[in-house]
């Protein structure tokens, strides 16, 4: 009689239905989940590893299990050998990842540039060249990295590479890092000051312990390029972007075919444009749909998960005039805000309640986006200092999300509170709603509290004011915020961040608090009026 010995553990007993040890299925996806035994506990940050798998079959989770099982128990072995569960980097594997890193830092810096930059963006970048320039030789000087620089961290993860913070290793690694750091900087302000200085190419991955991830459809590129920090924010992207990337990759196998990423060449890019212009999709359309395939694999091939992009060379498409954002004119506000709506207390069903109201004041003096207003809490207002403010705030547990997946703090102008309001928002809350609009509601799978409304919205716009040359009603108050915002000499950067549009510049992710002051915003929204437009008729008797 024998015995077999399960030396990895792989499996329960398992039957045809049983799933192998460590593999949740959860709706979500397939999971890892390992406990740790009590004699490596204290190499482990948390008693219990809980990992979302890059599978889209389950064939392909069971076979990241049982890789995920062996690499596991290889850094089990390590530890009882030599007292750390990392494998010791050679200065090679050390120079390399420094070289990755200097890449990583000059490519951004270079696509950043190459998008143009505001006298105000360009000031800015200055004064943080200077600010984090001293701060990495003064640390330099010190051998004192920054050992939880979170930057640091995910350049390493991307690449595998998990290191315990506190270990020899990574503070080797960290402080090759920050030296290459260091002489990024030097060269963007060299950059900066219109000297000639070119990104260095890349060289070949470091090959690390890491399990290696199965690239092999267009799911895996999409959840990959998802779980990548925003550059704007550093915050993973959010539903948005996951419904995005969805509907391109439906598109593609819809028009292209169902091809592997690492087959997809430049024809089939071309291929899916000409299938959805004869489709009737508009040129924003297609040019907004390949620039989310663009990014999935530009995303996979800077960090060499697969070995080209087929994107590299696409144009976009031009659009037409008619598909160009625009504002409003002065004429077309006024015949909103002397609409019935405004004027005679009109609430159409279809409107659910006040939201027709406030939405599109809210829109005009906060150049917020609809979801954004339309996701609103009775919580979500504030009075410091004698300002009054709203925060518009992206929470995974209520599913609430804005485009930069940032918490921002938005002055209330004035012209609002005495249109009444704060006084609207004081009744809704003693009312007991928890949503601001409490009538506005979802009403399709992975939808938006505004997404109704903003369809009935620009029918009203259309056919009944007459209004049909905005591209997409709402949005228009946005442009017209921003537009007001210049001729009302609002400061660019200040603008744009009560836009929600985060500056990209290494102070602001970097330095200061996780919400920018209120005093510099209130000083620049009361600078907004619009010339020529009367609401006078909205505001509250005293």
């Amino acid at each position: 009689m024998h015995t077999k010995l399960h030396t990895l553990s792989y499996y329960d007993e398992m039957d045809n239905m049983s799933l192998p040890k460590g593999l949740l299925n959860r709706p979500n996806g397939y999971y890892f989940q390992a406990r740790i035994p009590k004699a490596y506990l204290s190499h482990y940050p948390k008693p219990l590893i809980y990992e979302k798998l890059q599978a889209v079959t389950l064939k392909d989770a069971i076979r990241l299990v049982h890789e995920r099982w062996a690499e596991l128990h290889q850094e089990f072995k390590r530890i009882e050998e030599t007292g750390s569960r990392e494998s010791a980097f050679t200065q090679i594997e050390v120079d390399r990842l420094a070289a990755l890193y200097l890449n990583h830092l000059l490519e951004e810096d270079e696509e950043y540039r190459n998008e143009g930059l505001s006298d105000a963006e360009y000031k800015s970048l200055e004064e943080s060249y200077e600010i984090v320039g001293d701060d990495q030789a003064k640390r330099l000087a010190r051998g004192r990295p920054n050992l939880d620089d979170f930057e640091v961290a995910d350049f390493l993860e991307s690449y595998g590479i998990k290191l315990d913070h506190d270990s020899d290793q990574y503070r080797k690694v960290a402080l090759a890092l920050l030296k290459v750091s260091k002489k990024a900087t030097d060269l963007m302000k060299a950059r900066h000051a219109g000297e000639i200085v070119e990104t260095p190419p890349a060289p070949p991955p470091v090959q690390t312990s890491g399990t290696p991830q199965a690239f092999d459809t267009l799911e895996a590129l999409r959840e990959y390029w998802l779980l990548q920090p925003s550059k704007a924010t550093g915050n993973n992207k959010g539903r948005t972007s996951s419904a995005e990337a969805t509907s391109v990759i439906r598109k593609f196998r819809d028009f292209v075919g169902d091809i592997p990423p690492n087959k997809i060449t430049e024809e089939h890019i071309v291929q899916l444009k000409d299938k959805m212009l004869a489709d009737g999709s508009s040129p924003a359309t297609i040019n907004k749909a390949r620039g989310v395939l663009a990014a999935m694999f530009s995303t996979a091939k800077r960090n060499r998960k697969i070995a080209t992009n087929p994107c590299t060379d696409m144009e976009k498409l031009p659009i037409s005039k008619s598909e160009v954002e625009k504002p409003y004119t002065i004429e077309e506000l006024q015949t909103i805000f002397n609409s019935p709506v405004f004027t005679k207390g009109f609430r159409p069903k279809r409107f659910q309640g006040e939201a027709i109201y406030w939405l599109p004041l809210l829109g005009l003096y906060t150049g917020a986006r609809l979801n954004e207003l339309a996701q609103l809490f009775t919580g979500d207002f504030g009075e410091e200092d004698g300002i009054n403010y709203l925060v518009i705030t992206p929470e995974e547990a209520t599913g609430r999300t804005n485009k930069t997946g940032e918490r921002r703090r938005v002055p209330i102008h004035p012209d609002l509170i005495k249109m009444g309001f704060i006084d609207y928002c004081t009744k809704v809350k003693d009312e007991k709603h928890q949503q601001l609009f409490p009538e506005l509601k979802i009403t399709r799978k992975d939808g938006k509290l505004g997404d109704k409304w903003g369809s009935e919205w620009s029918g009203y716009v259309r056919n009944e004011l007459g209004i049909k040359r905005i591209p997409k009603p709402f949005h228009g108050f946005r442009h017209s915020f921003i537009e007001h915002g210049r001729r009302s000499r609002m400061d660019t950067e200040l603008r744009r961040i009560i836009e929600g549009h985060t500056p990209n510049t290494v102070e602001f992710k970097s330095y200061g608090l996780s919400t920018f002051p209120l005093e510099p915003l209130y000083e620049e929204i009361v600078k907004l009026s619009y010339k020529g437009l009367d609401l006078g008729h909205l505001f509250k008797s005293e």
